[in-house]
């Protein structure tokens, strides 16, 4: 009996070590890697906002941002961090996750798009993406109208960083910009109200009565001399 027991026990780990056996990982090939490479190109970050609360009285707006994710194909996960962030740790994200919130503007974030696959292929890095939050300029989005109708003016782009600029700075500034002529030191000098080509003229004018007046004192002192 304990010897039919033992040839029973040898039989079913010698199956079980078969069994184990015939499973093996499917291998990496060129074909599979060139799959997972297009899969990751295909991959799109894209930079979304909304605004949460606006103040008009004290022109301010709390702004939430986002990173979305798009054709996050199931073969794949990505790993990011902020260049700014205070931990030193990656998030691992899979296709379940396609949308990044809490993220700060002007921050820089780095997505590794790596293979994630039950064959030899698996853990791969396919490529990295640098992605940088751009900040809603706050003057635009109060100054929408004005803006539009002078999109050349160096402060009505939609997003960009002012700084620590108040409205009030770049109001000045909106004003020379529109009044070239009536902020040129000698305007300013003559109470500002006067047209550039009136003060360019006037100078002109002046330089050409001196000129007349200089040669007419020479022309005289050569005659007396004689």
């Amino acid at each position: 009996m304990k010897k039919v027991l033992y040839i029973l026990m040898v039989m079913i780990v010698g199956l079980s070590i078969k069994n184990v056996n015939a499973y093996t990982v499917p291998a990496c090939t060129a074909k599979e890697m060139d799959r997972l490479r297009e899969l990751a190109s295909n991959v799109e970050f894209k930079t979304e906002y909304d605004i949460e609360t606006v103040d008009k009285e004290n022109k301010e707006l709390v702004v939430n941002y986002k990173i979305q994710i798009v054709n996050f194909d199931k073969d794949l996960k990505i790993h990011y961090n902020s260049k700014f962030g205070s931990s030193s740790e990656d998030e691992i994200l899979d296709n379940t996750t396609t949308n990044i919130t809490g993220v700060a503007p002007g921050d820089t974030y780095t997505f590794k798009i790596y293979s994630y696959t039950d064959n030899l292929c698996t853990d791969e890095v396919l490529k990295t993406v640098a992605v940088t939050l751009p900040k809603l300029n706050e003057y635009y989005y109060f100054n929408k109208e004005k803006c539009d109708q002078n999109p050349d003016f160096k402060y009505c782009k939609e997003f960009m960083d002012v700084g620590d600029l108040y409205f009030e700075d770049i109001d000045k500034e909106f004003d020379e910009y529109l009044n070239p002529s009536t902020n040129n030191p000698v305007s300013k000098a003559l109470g500002g109200n006067i047209p550039l080509y009136l003060i360019i003229g006037g100078g002109v004018l002046v330089v050409g009565i001196v000129a007349v007046v200089i040669f007419l004192i020479i022309k005289k002192k050569k005659k007396d001399d004689l």
